[in-house]
């Protein structure tokens, strides 16, 4: 009888099958408006496919798919690898890839970290004056079919060297198009004087009644002299040309804010206020702008949502609530915070974001009011300052508040906290070693004196800001004892405060853990960035 054999079947191989889907997800998603949310849903979807999403993206820009290159670099961009860079700038230098991908792809790469302008793109771009020409035309083209794209410009453009940002003003003034008055009516106003000066010169440049009337207009609003004198100078040419003035305006009227929402005071200082408003030319949607507001620095950044959903901004509302505490306040509280914050910024000579510039006149319009630098100076005279003061109990309490959640994350973190941390750390593992009393009071007062010290004008308005945030929660008594730690911060020795304490503790007990996990403040100061 002859014996049986068996065949192995071969393993299956789905990779075409799995390739074709994505291709077909990727095709799917071409030429249509998305907002980020919804785009970033689509890529979580997309990268559910694993390992071959990355591959399949990279071999259409290979193939220069024009089409589908927009939404094949935000994949890219999306997947955050850095491994990416290799492969990118190796496809930057193919023949066969169009001078339209492959400025796409160096959008890709300046997501992580390359700068184009230290590239040889005279070399990677066939017609390179020619594409920068197609990409700034486009980009101002855009600008105008969706107005809420240029605060993402204008972040953009922040990036950049000096240099590049002249340049690129210059490059737009040159075109001498209508178009371009509202990003360079935004950069007139910025407070880095050649950036300003540079944008004046392009609006003139262009020749128009509208351009008269932006120049016009900013003579109103520019503070900076030497700006101002520009401006007239180029009016004078205008007007010598012949050229009358014509009404220029935004194509839409913003309303009073949707929503206003502030967060409390994080360790370092900064809270972030987020203003919402109903979208004023797309239905259903909603438009808004967030400002890193610091007690001491003012406003250190900007960032923007030019459209999302209801549900979107209930979810976004849900997660912040997560990490932080959050109160819906009012249009009048907003502006105090902002005209303080940016009273700051003067102060400190903090140059404010491109996007701030761009928002505030649509906050100026949606609350019928200018915002101009004011100091802010909360009112506590509803509270008896000497009984809070003296109040044992108050003091007391204030040992506690890094128990709650608004003063959770209030720590030091710089290196010279690790080298405490390092000195004072148990020889059984992670932790304070246990201290006699005079060498507990020799490391408060130490720790007192080169730490604390030097930030405690800071530390002052923090505390005051965040009893002031806890009176629109309504919290009279944690008021109270926010109070008691601030008005005895002139006692003497302050490492005898139980607040400086607590945080000095605290302090400490985060470098170890982070010591602990392998994160240390004085090798890898970027990590804590």
């Amino acid at each position: 009888m002859p014996k049986k054999t068996f065949e192995i079947s071969p393993k299956v191989d789905y990779s075409l099958l799995i390739k074709k889907q994505i291709l077909e997800f990727l095709e799917g998603l071409k030429g249509k408006d998305y907002t980020i949310k919804e785009l970033n849903r689509s890529m979580k979807k997309l990268f559910k496919w694993g390992k071959m999403v990355v591959p399949v993206c990279l071999s259409k820009l290979k193939e220069s798919d024009e089409e589908l290159a927009p939404i094949v670099c935000y994949a890219l961009e999306y997947a955050n690898d850095y491994s990416l860079i290799n492969p990118l700038m190796d496809i930057l230098i193919m023949p066969n890839v169009s001078d339209r991908v492959k400025t796409r792809i160096l959008s890709v790469l300046a997501h992580y970290g390359v700068d184009a302008s230290e590239l040889p793109l005279e070399y990677i771009l066939r017609d390179y004056n020619r594409i920068t020409k197609i990409s700034m035309m486009e980009m101002i083209e855009d600008i105008n079919k969706d107005y809420f794209l240029l605060p993402y410009v204008l972040e953009d453009l922040q990036d950049f060297p000096l240099e590049a940002r002249l340049s690129y003003i210059y490059d737009i003034g040159s075109y001498r198009m209508e178009k371009a008055i509202p990003i360079l009516e935004v950069l007139a106003k910025v407070d880095e004087t050649l950036v300003a000066e540079e944008a004046v010169k392009a609006i003139s440049k262009i020749k128009s009644g509208k351009a008269l009337f932006v120049l016009n207009r900013l003579l109103k609003k520019v503070k900076d002299e030497k700006v101002k004198k520009i401006i007239e100078r180029e009016i004078l040419r205008l007007k010598f040309s012949g050229i009358s003035e014509i009404p220029y305006e935004r194509p839409f009227k913003i309303k009073e804010p949707f929503k206003i929402l502030l967060t409390s005071i994080d360790g370092l200082g900064s809270r972030a206020l987020w203003i919402v408003w109903k979208h004023p030319l797309m239905k259903r949607k909603y438009c808004s702008a967030s400002f890193l507001l610091n007690s001491g620095l003012g406003i250190k950044d900007c960032w923007s949502v030019s459209r999302l959903s209801l549900k979107e901004f209930k979810d976004s509302v849900k997660d912040l609530a997560k990490t932080t505490v959050i109160v819906e306040t009012s249009g009048e509280y907003a502006l105090k915070l902002l005209q303080d914050a940016l009273h700051n910024n003067y102060k400190s000579d903090n140059p404010l974001p491109y996007q701030f510039y761009f928002w505030q006149g649509l906050i100026e319009e949606s609350l019928s009011t200018e915002i101009v630098p004011t100091p802010y100076e909360p009112d506590f005279s509803d509270y008896d300052k000497n009984e809070i003061k003296f109040d044992h109990n108050y003091l007391i309490k204030t040992f506690d508040l890094l128990s709650y959640p608004i003063f959770e994350d209030w720590f030091f973190s710089e290196p010279q906290v690790y080298d405490y941390a390092e000195e004072y750390k148990s020889k059984k593992g992670f932790f304070i070693k246990k201290l006699t009393l005079d060498k507990t009071e020799k490391l408060f007062a130490k720790f007192t004196e080169e730490v604390v010290l030097p930030r405690i004008n800071l530390l002052k308005r923090m505390l005051e800001l965040s009893a002031d945030f806890l009176k629109l929660l309504d919290e009279k008594e944690l008021v109270k004892v926010v109070l008691s730690a601030l008005y005895n911060l002139d006692m003497e020795p302050l490492y005898y405060h139980p607040f400086v304490q607590r945080i000095i503790i605290e302090s400490l007990k985060v470098a170890l853990t982070n010591m602990k996990n392998g994160f240390d403040m004085r090798s890898n100061p970027d990590v804590f960035d």
